[in-house]
């Protein structure tokens, strides 16, 4: 009835409207807004969203709803726009419940951003610190009797914030000659956040697989990609997968699981994949919380010489030649040179680089390529030409494929007679022709055969063409069999054979057992060894060999310390007797002091107990040694731009010792050192015991204010409180039964007696 009665009212303006010619005019129908919960491919969201849905149309989001569910508006094709139909979307289902006011989306996943998982866990890179300082490095051995003479080599380093200043040399004193020979000085600047590094001074300069490097003094401008030890160059491995619902996944490379970790439901990518070179298997297994399991197989090939797309190494120099290396302190050439690489990666499956190089009358340059070819190997080539002096011309040609069952390596290289780069006029020539064959091959029980074939031509040297055969073998319970054999294709007099037995035993100690024949020429050996520890103490070895009937006896001791390493040596070789002792160690200058240490590698820290001797300290929770009597101790060898975790042993710590922190993560920079303080302070602190003024003991829970620090402390069991931060003269303030009273007594630190008892004191009433 109410139905008709709307329908005959609207029907009678209408006509109204239409007698007085005018045209009705009908409000368009509105949009109904609802808030659902939404659940998305299965899970909930937790959130409750708005939508709209017209009278003729399907439902409405807006695009802030998708940033809310962490999607990417750009995947759905809406990026820039405030609302969006659902039906519009490729690849997206939706079910709207109105009774219970939901929504359940499920999306393609095209539609959803993968989830990023690293295929290798790496220290996380932070900002080097850097304690400015300096470090003598040396080594110097003396050889005593008829013959005596005393070589000491060194290395002189100073830092700072600003880079590093090294120079190297060697002292050698004997009757025959007195001199001290430099071999390099260089000041050295690197920058993690480029990746670039500056040198001045001696340097070595840049080189690909098919050129050489050379000494030269100059400057050199390189890209560095050490700086940052978690960057892979090489084109890693990248697998993706996808996960119904949330589930485990667990990648195995070779057998052997890299990842074991949880991924929500949809796409996901494994970034990284490490732990292969050559070619491998992957396998990704998926598992659901019912158990039910998806396992997927993947070959893989990794080439760790090429350079990931995108990635440019370069290294550019500018200087003169050096010459007479390890003779001449000062020998440069006069005619400046200059020399550059640049590699580059033009796809993960391509790399490509050039080499150029100018002085000394000669000009030199050339391109290479590394082309992966899927999973069967890598091709690499190139061709260089020379001008100048010397005009010719040079190409190589390689290719190599690894797995773990079998290898091969190929490579020929061939060039003209007159082909000339900045270091033939010292070496007399480059090679003409070398050629080279290797095949690899493992068999089960950890056996293995090799075969190999070099052939070499160059000036000035007679022509080579060797092959040679090897086996190996792992023997169980630590030994190891090794032999070989060679021959000179080219010369029947140039061959030999090779058998070793070599094994490792507990407490450090190994063995060893040779023989071979070359040339006409037999020798055998017997070594035995025992190494020092790492954390310091003595080691041993002893070796017996014997060449064509003459007898070798060696024997030696080394002690390895906290301020450095300590050997001796005797030999007695044809009733001759020869001994000497090696000394090895560095002084570092930090922290206002010098401190004597072992030889300090490219990273180290100085850690200081503030004056505390004794404290063990642990190097990745190994213990490397003790501070000394002045509270320090040299952890000399960490790796540069990494978090290295050092900590000390508060178990030998005095009982009224107080430390913050036990560990400390110290980031040093390439060759600098850094200062690791850990701050030992020592408690000015006692058991009091307080009485009232009755003489019995206060009762527990009483609350003491201490004037002089202001610290709280309460009284506990027979009237005993315990007070911190003494002084001279001290005094309590206590409230007992609603009276206030005061305790005032002395305090005087007696070394040896850690927070002593004293007392008991009365607590005296005060108005």
């Amino acid at each position: 009835m109410w139905s008709r009665l709307i329908y005959l009212t609207l029907l009678t303006w209408v006509a109204m409207a239409v007698a007085h010619g005018q045209t009705p005019v009908v409000a368009p129908p509105q949009d109904e807004e609802l808030f659902l919960e939404v659940t998305l491919n299965g899970e909930a969201t937790g959130l409750i969203l708005r939508f709209t849905q017209g009278k003729t149309s399907g439902l409405r989001s807006s695009v802030q709803n998708l940033r809310d569910l962490e999607l990417d508006p750009k995947l759905f094709g809406v990026e820039g726009r405030d609302e969006f139909d659902l039906d519009q979307v490729k690849g997206l289902v939706y079910s709207y419940d109105a009774a219970r006011q939901s929504i359940a989306l499920r999306l393609a996943d095209a539609l959803r951003a993968p989830v990023a998982l690293s295929g290798r866990a790496v220290r996380q890179t932070r900002p080097a610190v850097v304690t400015p300082g300096a470090v003598v490095n040396y080594d110097a051995f003396t050889r005593f009797g008829r013959d005596a003479s005393t070589s000491v080599a060194n290395e002189i380093r100073y830092f700072n914030a600003g880079g590093v200043l090294t120079s190297t040399g060697v002292f050698n004193y004997s009757s025959q000659r007195k001199e001290y020979i430099r071999f390099d000085t260089a000041w050295v600047h690197s920058d993690p956040d480029t990746l670039e590094t500056w040198q001045v001074g001696d340097l070595i300069s840049s080189s690909l697989t098919w050129t050489r490097s050379l000494r030269m003094g100059g400057v050199q401008w390189r890209k560095s990609f050490d700086l940052r030890p978690d960057l892979l160059t090489f084109p890693a491995a990248t697998l993706a997968g996808s996960a119904v619902v949330p589930s485990a996944v667990s990648l195995y490379i070779n057998g052997a699981r890299q990842v074991e970790t949880a991924v929500p439901s949809g796409p996901f990518v494994i970034n990284q994949v490490s732990g292969i070179n050559g070619a491998g298997q992957a396998t990704l297994v998926t598992r659901d919380a019912a158990g039910r399991a998806v396992s997927t197989t993947v070959p893989l090939y990794v080439d760790t010489r090429m350079l990931a797309e995108g990635l440019v190494d370069y290294s550019v120099e500018l200087g003169v030649l050096r010459k007479g290396y390890t003779t001449d302190s000062f020998g440069y050439q006069r005619t400046p040179a200059v020399s550059g690489s640049l590699r580059r990666g033009i796809t993960d499956n391509l790399t490509l680089e050039t080499h150029g190089e100018a002085g000394n009358g000669v000009a030199n340059g050339g391109v290479g390529a590394l082309l992966r070819m899927g999973q069967v190997g890598v091709v690499s080539a190139s061709v260089a030409g020379s001008g100048g002096r010397g005009r010719g011309g040079q190409a190589t040609l390689g290719y190599q494929y690894l797995s773990p069952r079998f290898s091969i390596d190929l490579s020929s290289q061939r060039a003209t007679p007159r082909y000339s780069d900045l270091g033939t006029r010292d070496s007399g020539g480059g090679t003409l022709a070398s050629d080279r064959i290797n095949f690899n091959l493992s068999l089960f029980g950890g056996q293995g055969i090799g075969l190999s074939m070099v052939n070499f031509r160059a000036p000035l040297v007679p022509p080579a063409r060797i092959a040679a055969l090897s086996y190996s073998a792992s023997l169980g319970l630590g030994l190891y069999l090794s032999a070989s054999a060679f021959r000179d294709l080219r010369d029947d007099n140039a061959r030999g054979v090779f058998f070793s037995l070599s094994g490792s035993f507990g407490d450090r100690i190994s063995a060893n057992a040779s023989s071979s024949r070359q040339n006409g020429v037999r020798s055998t050996s017997l070594t035995l060894q025992r190494s020092a520890d790492y954390g310091g103490g003595f080691g041993w070895g002893l070796q017996s060999m014997d060449t064509n009937g003459t007898p070798l006896r060696q024997a030696q001791a080394t002690y390895l310390g906290n301020y450095g390493q300590v050997t001796a040596l005797t030999v007695e070789n044809a009733g001759t007797r020869a001994t000497s002792v090696d000394v090895a160690g560095a002084l570092v200058l930090m922290d206002g002091g010098v401190h004597a240490a072992r030889q300090v590698g490219a990273g180290f820290a100085l850690v200081s107990t503030d004056g505390v001797g004794g404290v063990p300290v642990l190097q990745e929770n190994r213990v490397i040694g003790k501070t000394s009597s002045s509270g320090y101790l040299l952890v000399p060898n960490l790796n540069p731009y990494l978090a290295n975790q050092v900590a000390i042993d508060t178990s030998s710590l005095p009982l009224d010792a107080r430390i913050s922190s036990t560990s400390q993560s110290v980031v040093p920079a390439r060759l600098s050192g850094v200062l690791a303080r850990f701050s030992v302070e020592h408690y000015e602190a006692a058991s009091v015991v307080l009485h009232g003024a009755d003489g019995k003991p206060l009762a527990a829970g009483i609350e003491v204010l201490h004037e002089q620090s202001g610290g709280l402390t309460v009284v506990g069991f027979d009237g005993v409180t315990f007070v911190d931060h003494l002084a001279p003269l001290n005094r309590l303030r206590l409230n007992v039964g609603g009276v206030a009273c005061i305790v005032e007594f002395p305090y005087v630190a007696v070394k040896g007696d850690a927070m002593p008892t004293i007392g008991p004191f009365i607590c005296r009433s005060v108005q």
